[in-house]
């Protein structure tokens, strides 16, 4: 229980200054340290982050560095794809083949992080590009059980453009929006959380992401995107490891 407290806030620092790696931290964590069936474990995470991020969104919105274009395209539809996938597809979802996914996509955001980065292509930055990239955004998410936040930043800033601070500050409001939709859709289907675990770690995320946010003023956007992309790799390393050997 200590060691799930610590990630709790963990998770809140990392989603404070890179703006993603909530539910990728949160869902292994319950899965292998908690016991919890990865499933629900997602359905937990999905609220933490809910509450965290929208805490600090707000704050972000008022120093107005969230980009209000980019909510509108990708959360027009990514709000319709995550709650219709987390509602009818991923409650049939097997736990092994649901956690290979999701390090398969851990490994393929990572790269495309630590990858040198291009001036994004203008056709690229239409909305119509930017909504239908959210509409795989919330697939993603509502199997998994994730805000998306590990695929909006690097969307964000190689796609619509935007410097790393402004992409977490916006890349926080859509995984608020995202992450509440797949807690409705999850009590929408009669999923029964487990409240007073939940809300206990969720306090603590929401503490480590104000710390994180704080920290992030003084702190270098390309070191973030750097940072932001290691993370992601190892942990996405870690997960295919752990469920190959479950496989051998």
């Amino acid at each position: 229980m200590i060691l799930l407290s610590i990630i709790a806030v963990v998770i809140g620092v990392s989603l404070g200054l890179i703006g993603a790696g909530g539910a990728i931290v949160a869902v292994p964590a319950l899965v292998y340290i908690g016991g919890i069936d990865p499933r629900l474990a997602s359905g937990y995470a999905l609220f933490m982050v809910a509450v965290a991020s929208s805490i600090v969104s707000i704050e972000h919105l008022r120093q107005r560095r969230v980009h209000l274009p980019s909510v509108l395209a990708f959360g027009s539809t990514t709000i319709i794809s995550i709650l219709l996938v987390r509602r009818y597809i991923a409650p049939f979802v097997p736990p092994t083949p649901q956690m290979l996914a999701f390090a398969a996509v851990l490994l393929l955001a990572a790269i495309r992080m630590l990858r040198p980065g291009k001036p994004p292509d203008e056709k690229q930055q239409h909305p119509a590009y930017l909504a239908g990239y959210g509409l795989i955004i919330g697939a993603i998410s509502g199997i998994l059980g994730v805000g998306g936040g590990f695929l909006m930043t690097p969307a964000l800033v190689l796609w619509a453009g935007l410097d790393m601070k402004r992409a977490v500050a916006t890349s926080l409001v859509l995984i608020a929006i995202n992450s509440a939709i797949g807690v409705v859709a999850d009590l929408w289907g009669g999923v029964q959380y487990d409240w007073t675990l939940v809300l206990t770690f969720t306090g603590l995320t929401t503490l480590g992401i104000i710390g994180g946010m704080l920290a992030s003023r003084r702190i270098d956007g390309s070191i973030l995107r750097q940072g932001f992309g290691w993370a992601v790799l190892t942990i996405g390393i870690a997960v295919l490891v752990k469920e190959l050997s479950t496989l051998l």
